[in-house]
């Protein structure tokens, strides 16, 4: 074989790592990397030099990571077999900035935005990083060329990937998937690796697919209320969600007390049922979980029989499945939907009503036609309430939840 075949002198394997042929010669000596007969490099090398420099970067030289390999605790030849970087373009990451004109002095904080560490100016630049970052930066600039607006893109891709991630890794090191943890096992080398080997490649097609039907799905929902609001403008429809948007927060009660007896486990547990639950309950009534809280989750509905309909299934299903008894508020009115999240007065006063109510509770702010004989739902008066941080005694109505 020869370098034209995937093989890399020092050089390259120097410069697709992004260090020194010096540090390449180091890593030899150590015994942390092998060339080849004829002094070349296989392209899996390339990680292995990263992780290295990684170790290095993290307090651990040579010589400590040297005596973990020889104790057989670790080897570097797993982290190349993981994933294969992609072919360099031959260009550094200055060289490629300066193909992006003025936009070219955002990249390191899109980077950062990302979730990555801006590349050196002397970086060699790979092909899926010059397509995917060329890509993103043109789609972009075609909806808003704004600086701010890169970086809000590029924050809410990078926090989610991270977190798909980093939660996947906690699970597969919870499960022992690794290496060291299966051959703990009794397991041979070869399936020792089998389960870090297929982590990556199935995460990744699980990601492209889920994306997928979740963009669908977002896609579908917006096309729908836009084609309702052209029916209604032309007189031919009314509609069906004419009252303004409600959040709701349902909590956990007794969680803290619970959990410190129960130990972190059942924290876990009970926080991981919580959410399936109420996503369960989203999809059927027109709802959205916005966020996890722990011992909680927030919920966003277009109107306020949607939310009421879905928080009563939700407590119902929270008791059936033994997990502490919830309590809950619903507010409706305006909201500031930003990046996934909400924001505003309303949100704020369905958190403060969620947290008058007692266990077993469903409270709703009487007003935007809460109080509609519309709604088929049955209520009753809870009075009025002053409530952290809202300037007004806020009126409420105590849903009957049998």
């Amino acid at each position: 074989m020869n370098a034209a075949e995937g093989w890399l002198t020092p050089d390259r394997l120097a410069d697709e790592a992004g260090t020194t042929p010096d540090y390449i010669s180091r890593l030899v000596q150590a015994g942390a990397i092998t060339a080849g007969a004829d002094g070349l490099f296989p392209a899996e090398t390339v990680p292995q030099v990263r992780l290295a420099m990684a170790l290095a970067e993290g307090g651990i030289g040579l010589d400590d990571l040297m005596s973990v390999v020889g104790r057989g605790g670790f080897q570097l030849s797993w982290v190349g077999r993981l994933w294969a970087a992609s072919e360099p373009t031959g260009r550094t990451f200055e060289e490629f900035s300066r193909t992006l004109g003025e936009r070219a002095g955002q990249l390191p904080a899109i980077y950062a935005a990302f979730g990555l560490a801006p590349p050196s100016p002397e970086s060699v630049m790979h092909q899926d990083d010059e397509r995917v970052v060329t890509e993103f930066i043109g789609l972009w600039s075609l909806v808003d060329d704004r600086p701010e607006v890169y970086l809000r893109a590029a924050r809410i891709a990078g926090d989610g990937v991270r977190r798909i991630s980093g939660a996947t890794q906690d699970l597969f090191d919870e499960l022992g998937g690794p290496p060291n943890h299966q051959l703990a096992m009794g397991k041979s080398m070869a399936e020792a690796l089998e389960p870090a080997l297929r982590l990556s490649p199935v995460l990744a097609d699980l990601m492209v697919w889920l994306q997928a039907r979740h963009y669908e799905h977002e896609t579908f929902g917006r096309i729908v209320g836009y084609v309702e609001y052209l029916l209604i403008q032309a007189g031919r429809g009314e509609n069906r969600h004419g009252e303004q948007p409600a959040i709701a927060f349902v909590d956990l009660t007794g969680y803290t007390e619970l959990t410190a007896a129960g130990g972190d486990e059942q924290a876990a547990d009970f926080a991981s049922t919580l959410q399936t639950l109420a996503t369960t309950a989203a999809r059927v009534h027109h709802g959205q979980v916005v966020k996890l809280l722990g011992d909680g989750v927030m919920l966003r509905y277009p109107s306020l029989g949607d939310s009421v309909a879905c928080v009563r299934e939700l407590m119902a299903s929270i008791t059936a499945a033994g997990l502490p008894p919830a309590h809950a508020g619903i507010a409706a009115g305006p909201i500031v939907v930003r990046d996934g999240d909400v924001y505003g007065h309303t949100v704020n006063l369905a958190a403060r009503v969620a947290g008058h109510a007692g266990a077993g509770e469903l409270l709703v702010a009487a007003g935007h036609g809460a109080q509609s004989p519309g709604h088929s739902f049955a209520f009753e008066d809870a009075g009025s309430a002053a409530l952290k941080g809202i300037p007004e005694p806020v009126h409420l109505l105590r849903i009957t939840l049998d």
